[in-house]
């Protein structure tokens, strides 16, 4: 599949400290993909990237498999949109500001109207069009910041946690408006965000970052401490691992490898017994997410069936049991 992106040994550096460590990267082309992490993951700075508004210290991008040494193209930047984690809209109307996006980008004057009109029925701004945008609400800017960023019609969409500070309604009418676009032909969108379920509500894929690395362990259950020979210390729990460098200050554990018992697992695999109460009950694309704090919060996915059969009620005392090898370390 070809690559909206491809980054190469990236390496992003501020007062000594690695923000950004990538040494190999592919962002696809025509799929919606999320970058996940917690805050200073390095989600903005790669966001950042892959916009090209900053440069990295080491490393090449190539943007639709022409790499990028400097500036963009005027034709390469009207391939990307990409609205900020705090958007901020010029004086004027939302229609003004599409109107100056579109000059901006050269597109032929007899050609605004109807990509202004097609781009405000999209995000639902039909009835802000000529509302002042200093009188926006927080949802009603981020749509409209969206809007200023597709009404030129770029392939590309970048969105830095677009999601934050929004409330619900604000929230699902966002999601409709990044799915529907993203739903076009030859389109690619590219999110920022920290709620793994949003993620899998509207993006074709993930990426976990952690500390400005790439890492295939999952976000949930993550935890940082400290690491000796075959035991990780969280500060509050004893966790088993299997071999690791004494330097690993990260674990995260596979929600889909936690066993959930009323009891604790007498296996000699099981190496990891915790006693905690249970706090959460959710459903999950079909499964049931379980939260239980057994001094650290841990999540669990389990069958509707298992849920059935272990009767389980909101603050239970349970058991959560992992084995050595359901821990990632990094």
């Amino acid at each position: 599949m070809t690559p909206a992106y491809q980054l190469n040994d990236i390496k992003v550096a501020f007062e000594g400290r690695d923000v950004l460590n990538i040494p190999s990267l592919s962002l696809c082309l025509h799929q919606s993909t999320a970058l996940l992490g917690e805050n200073g993951a390095g989600k903005s700075t790669l966001m950042n990237l892959l916009a090209f508004v900053q440069q990295p210290c080491q490393g090449q991008i190539a943007l639709l498999k022409q790499t990028v040494a400097a500036r963009l193209s005027s034709e390469q930047r009207r391939r990307i949109g990409y609205v900020t984690q705090q958007p901020y809209m010029l004086q004027g109307s939302v229609r003004d500001n599409l109107n100056l996006a579109l000059r901006l980008q050269q597109i032929p004057r007899p050609q605004h109207h109807a990509l202004i009109e097609k781009t405000l029925s999209l995000l639902n701004l039909l009835p802000q069009a000529d509302q002042d945008a200093a009188t926006l609400s927080g949802g009603e800017l981020k749509r409209a910041a969206i809007a200023r960023a597709i009404v030129y019609e770029p392939d590309i969409l970048l969105l830095d946690e677009p999601f934050s500070h929004l409330d619900q309604r604000h929230i699902r009418q966002l999601e409709t408006s990044i799915s529907q676009f993203a739903a076009q032909d030859g389109k690619t969108v590219i999110f920022s965000t920290h709620d793994r379920l949003q993620a899998m509500a509207i993006a074709d894929n993930s990426i976990n970052l952690v500390n400005g690395r790439v890492t295939s362990a999952p976000l949930l259950n993550l935890y940082h401490g400290q690491t000796q020979q075959q035991l990780f210390n969280t500060g509050k729990l004893l966790i088993h691992i299997g071999e690791a460098d004494d330097g690993a200050r990260h674990i995260a554990i596979d929600p889909r490898q936690i066993i959930v018992s009323e009891q604790p697992l007498q296996h000699t695999s099981v190496l990891n017994s915790f006693a905690g109460r249970l706090t959460q009950i959710a459903e999950e694309a079909g499964h049931i997410r379980l939260l239980i704090d057994c001094g650290e919060p841990f999540y669990a996915v389990i069958t509707p069936t298992s849920l059935q059969n272990l009767a389980l009620q909101l603050g239970d005392t349970v058991w959560v049991n992992f084995k050595a090898s359901a821990v990632s370390v990094f």
